[in-house]
């Protein structure tokens, strides 16, 4: 009994001790991998993401080193092409201020405002004939002598008469236009120094039109960006794009001269399809009796409207009332007349005081043509 107390006593002492030992193992392990745990999370895992951060700021770091350069390169462009505007805005006013004997254009404060009463002055001077002149200018050029007349059609309605005036680039011209008692087409010039204020004159009005300055054979008094008919379809895009940026909501433009220009069929297609994929209709002045806006229209799909009178060949009040009463028969005959007039003091006096011609006659803008 004895001896099997013993080795039970035994045994119990070697269990106790084999689960000591156990337990410590245990204990030991435990506290190793909460240490290990504690080192990840303390040195080695903010150790990989800042690495990770690393990486990501220098790809950051090189796509905006890529952006910067683009910028550069942009603000570069950007920058030519203002100086290159200041420098020719520049040479404009020295020319303007020599013919004006301002001796040192640099220091005078005033010049913006003396050059703008010089230019009005001189544009009222002149007869506000600029297509008429190109026209009468083009026949020596001209194989077709005479303007194609339109055909007499049947309509019904009232027949319709649209008079554009064109050249509009002034304040007082405005006020003057607003006294007409029906509905007229102002085409105004595109902004130059010459005439700063056309887009703001332009809001003034119900429905304008954009004057566009198109190359004349033999025009002496060309606009500032007036276009050529060697220019390339970049170029003439670029005009336009800026025209109707200028002009965001004026979807109609005419003529400025052009007897070169809409003498061109390559310089007419680039134009007329650059309107097109625009949404603006072009309505010719007909400065030149071999225009070719008729045929690209055709072949463009495009429907065309174009010039039957101008109503100031001459300045005379008795003439531009005879123009008038003409363009007045064309639209009984055929159902609507386009009649071009300038903002010239007679012309206008004319048309403030035409109701009396105007019976039977419904004045509309271009659009309701």
């Amino acid at each position: 009994m004895t001896h099997k107390k013993k080795k039970t006593h035994t045994k119990k002492r070697k269990h106790k001790s084999s689960f000591a030992k156990n337990r410590l193992f245990f204990i030991a392990t435990f506290f190793t991998l909460l240490f290990l745990g504690f080192g990840y999370y303390k040195f080695i895992l903010p150790y990989n993401q800042k690495s990770k951060i690393k990486k990501v700021s220098i790809e950051n770091q090189k796509s905006t080193k890529e952006l910067m350069k683009k910028m550069k390169k942009m603000l570069e462009v950007e920058r030519k092409r203002i100086s290159k505007e200041l420098i020719s805005a520049q040479n404009d006013k020295t020319k303007i201020a020599k013919t004006i004997n301002i001796k040192k254009p640099e220091k005078d404060i005033n010049i913006t405002k003396r050059i703008k009463k010089y230019t009005e002055k001189k544009s009222k001077n002149q007869n506000y004939l600029s297509e008429v002149n190109d026209y009468k200018k083009s026949l020596k050029y001209s194989k077709n002598k005479k303007q194609k007349k339109r055909i007499a059609l049947k309509y019904k309605g009232i027949p319709k008469l649209a008079i554009i005036i064109d050249d509009v680039s002034f304040a007082s011209q405005t006020r003057m236009m607003k006294k007409i008692p029906f509905k007229i087409n102002p085409s105004f010039f595109p902004p130059t120094l010459g005439h700063p204020d056309t887009i703001k004159l332009s809001r003034q009005f119900s429905f304008a039109m954009v004057h566009i300055p198109l190359e004349a054979l033999n025009y002496a008094n060309a606009e500032t960006d007036t276009l050529l008919a060697t220019d390339s379809t970049m170029k003439i895009r670029k005009r336009v794009l800026q025209i109707k940026k200028e002009f965001p909501d004026i979807k109609y433009y005419n003529n400025h001269t052009g007897s070169k220009f809409t003498s061109n069929l390559s310089s007419m297609r680039k134009l007329l399809k650059i309107l097109k994929k625009q949404n603006i209709h072009f309505i010719d002045s007909r400065t030149i009796a071999d225009t070719k806006a008729g045929v690209v229209s055709k072949e463009l799909h495009v429907r065309l409207l174009s010039r039957d009178i101008f109503l100031d060949n001459s300045i005379k009040k008795l003439d531009i009332i005879s123009q008038l009463k003409r363009a007045i028969n064309i639209a009984k005959k055929t159902g609507y007349a386009i009649a071009i007039g300038h903002p010239h003091k007679n012309t206008l006096n004319v048309l403030i005081h035409a109701k009396r011609y105007l019976k039977g006659i419904k004045l509309v803008y271009v659009n309701q043509l």
